[in-house]
């Protein structure tokens, strides 16, 4: 019978007070991937190292579990979503699981704006007409363009 006392299983908690790249990587899950750049990407781990740490089956999961962006074109980025996973998973490992997508979505936003992504204004002044447009979309609800 499986024990969440004894597994290396994270908390809600420590999930929850994830912020960076070093936080994710101090979960101990496995290697992260960071692809972010201003055409969207993704972060997060893979997802036999997250099956084996939730000790859950890796087809449940998608490919690659975390976080994404969608690129819309024209310099526009879609919102940022978690990851989402098999409703085979339910109760304490459905909630980590929803905790982790969560915790990537906000290491990506972070790093988004670490990198000027987000900035309405470029350092030389110019406005950040993709910044601007990209807020629009995310607080219209825009996910993907197709």
């Amino acid at each position: 019978m499986f024990n969440l006392k004894q597994s290396k299983m994270k908390t809600l908690k420590e999930l929850r007070a994830v912020q960076t790249i070093d936080d994710l990587e101090d979960l101990e899950i496995g290697s992260v991937y960071c692809d972010i750049s201003h055409r969207g990407g993704g972060l997060g781990f893979y997802s036999e190292d997250v099956a084996s740490h939730f000790e859950v089956e890796r087809f449940y999961l998608p490919p690659k579990f975390g976080a994404g962006c969608n690129y819309l074109g024209g310099g526009l980025r879609g919102s940022i979503f978690g990851s989402t996973f098999s409703d085979k998973i339910i109760g304490r490992k459905a909630a980590l699981l929803k905790e982790l997508a969560s915790a990537c979505v906000r290491v990506y936003e972070n790093i988004e704006n670490e990198d000027g992504l987000n900035d309405e204004e470029y350092p030389d002044g110019e406005t950040n007409w993709e910044a601007l447009g990209t807020r629009k979309c995310r607080n219209s609800g825009i996910r993907r363009a197709y």
